[in-house]
């Protein structure tokens, strides 16, 4: 007698999953949703299935092979960036398990990005390079000849230029309850002006409480060369101090239902508080509204690159210092 399908959570791609009659189907991170597309999924009648090459790599195969290997080879944000997109992407596509790998089209791609019309410039930039960079590995390591999608044009990246204020940040502070997991997170960053994905990333071994820091050895920081000293206000360490209340593994900031934050549900609950305060906020908002508060204050952009993490001020002066926005301060020093 056939086993009745049953949908499962794969802990590595943060994402309920499900096989019905041969084909492995993504059901999102959502349990609700998961369980609603399952049931959808069910009732449908079989539909036929193009016939795969023989011996041939398949679209869905060269994806996981792809996101196997950069598990392993790169860094955590690197990887949870990659799948992210791929996942939609895969998503997006019909039987990706039976279509060849090297029958994907460009066009795949574009309609998959243009279904997205909330998707900005830099966003549907990163998510065809994320589809091409697979591709472009797989003929690097010899699965393909060539690449099928490699000409295909990408929006412009754009400059993020939005930097959060103080004002802004206390509309949002104001619309959470004190010890809100996701208010901890964002309290955090704008206390510390820490990356989003090493809040999200860090552990208990991380945080270092006595010293007021959090260290990330270098083969887990970006650049992977030295290594990465955030350091701790008094309300971050307060942060911190209740987070790691009880817990000696996992994650350090995870949401209300004891899950690691990732970057799509981060982005979700922006989108919700967009309803609220009328602005589509990023996760970096909070790090970018940190180095201009600093240099506003009078800060030597050399320290505030240091607090950033950064090598140099090179970035900071180039991405990061929003002073062009910041008009009554330069009004000030201009008539000061």
């Amino acid at each position: 007698m056939a086993r009745i399908p049953k949908p499962w959570f794969r802990d590595n791609r943060q994402a309920w999953f499900v096989t019905i009659r041969g084909e492995r189907h993504n059901l999102g991170p959502n349990e609700q949703e998961a369980k609603r597309r399952f049931h959808e999924l069910m009732a449908q009648k079989p539909k036929p299935k193009p016939t795969p090459k023989p011996d041939g790599l398949s679209v869905a195969g060269l994806f996981d092979k792809f996101l196997d290997w950069s598990q392993k080879n790169q860094a955590a944000a690197t990887y949870e960036w990659y799948r992210t997109r791929i996942q939609s992407f895969i998503n997006h596509l019909e039987h990706p398990a039976m279509l060849p790998a090297v029958d994907l089209r460009p066009y795949h791609v574009q309609e998959w990005v243009d279904a997205h019309s909330d998707w900005g410039s830099t966003f549907r930039h990163g998510a065809i390079a994320s589809v091409q960079r697979a591709y472009n590995w797989a003929v690097e390591l010899g699965y393909l000849n060539q690449s099928p999608v490699r000409a295909i044009k990408k929006p412009p990246s754009k400059r993020r230029e939005q930097a959060v204020t103080p004002e802004q940040w206390r509309q949002v502070y104001d619309r959470y309850p004190k010890g809100d997991p996701f208010l901890d997170l964002l309290e955090f960053c704008w206390e510390t002006g820490c990356r989003p994905y090493e809040a999200r990333m860090m552990e208990p071994a991380h945080v270092h409480l006595d010293r007021l820091c959090v260290l990330f050895p270098p083969e887990e920081a970006k650049g992977k060369k030295r290594w990465r000293i955030i350091r701790l206000t008094k309300c971050a360490a307060e942060i911190l101090k209740r987070r790691l209340e009880g817990r000696n593994d996992g994650k350090v900031f995870v949401n209300a239902d004891g899950r690691p934050w990732t970057a799509y549900a981060i982005n979700c609950r922006f989108c919700r508080l967009q309803k609220h305060t009328g602005i589509k906020h990023f996760a970096y908002s909070w790090r970018h509204g940190f180095a201009t508060r600093k240099l506003i204050a009078g800060h030597d952009h050399l320290t505030v690159a240091e607090l950033l993490g950064h090598a140099d001020g090179t970035m900071l002066a180039k991405v990061y210092a929003h002073l062009d926005q910041a008009d009554d301060h330069l009004r000030k020093v201009l008539e000061g």
